[in-house]
């Protein structure tokens, strides 16, 4: 066969990433400060304004690409304070899921 049947595109889908979205917990600004904590605590996850990449990157809207339109407009607008957006890459998931566990347990420290 041609090597494109289905064994093989099951084999390959294993290995693409994925985008996600999630909302932190919290009033308007729990959320942001929750939010902007997650993404410096990463250490295998990479912040970043583009999602487009084979590593895992991650982005806080409210404190980075929107930080500058007055927070009313982006809850009018459904930008909540508290999305993140996940852009999940090649890494090893349970690399990836330790980092998202370790900062989102300490998004609180430091407040």
């Amino acid at each position: 066969s041609g090597g494109g049947g289905p064994a093989c595109r099951s084999r390959r889908a294993q290995s693409f990433g994925g985008m996600l979205a999630f909302i932190i917990a919290g009033d308007d600004e729990t959320a942001l400060r929750r939010g902007r904590r997650l993404c410096e605590r990463l250490e295998v996850i990479t912040l970043a304004v583009s999602l487009g990449g084979t590593e895992s990157l991650i982005e806080h809207p409210a404190s980075m690409t929107h930080a500058m339109i007055p927070r009313a407009d982006r809850l009018a607008g459904g930008l909540r304070d508290g999305l993140v957006r996940l852009s999940v890459g090649l890494e090893d998931i349970d690399d990836l899921l330790e980092d998202l566990e370790q900062a989102l347990t300490g998004c609180d420290d430091g407040q």
